[in-house]
């Protein structure tokens, strides 16, 4: 990836993960079916795992800027699937109402 672009993922996650993360940034989880999402979902719990999902992104992306490389870039690749499949998992488990 450009440099220009992993400082905008870097800033924007860090952000947005903030904002989730203390009561503020309830307005990026709208969207998709929401109505269901409430019925199935803890908001707030919802809110914080995503909060917390999006500084990991933030950071690991924000460590990729140091390095270069093929061997970099790999692991890059699975850490951000790891956390992926970490949120996935926890919202579908502990979320739950």
């Amino acid at each position: 990836m450009g440099e220009t672009l992993d400082i905008f993922i870097t800033v924007v996650s860090l952000v947005v993960g903030v904002m989730l993360l203390t009561g503020h940034g309830d307005f990026f989880m709208k969207g998709g079916n929401a109505d269901l999402r409430k019925k199935l979902y803890d908001e707030e719990k919802l809110q914080r795992a995503s909060g917390i999902g999006l500084l990991c992104y933030g950071a690991v992306t924000g460590i990729n800027m140091l390095f270069q490389g093929f061997t970099a870039s790999i692991i890059y690749f699975v850490v951000i699937l790891v956390i992926s499949a970490v949120l996935i998992w926890y919202i579908r488990t502990r979320c739950r109402k």
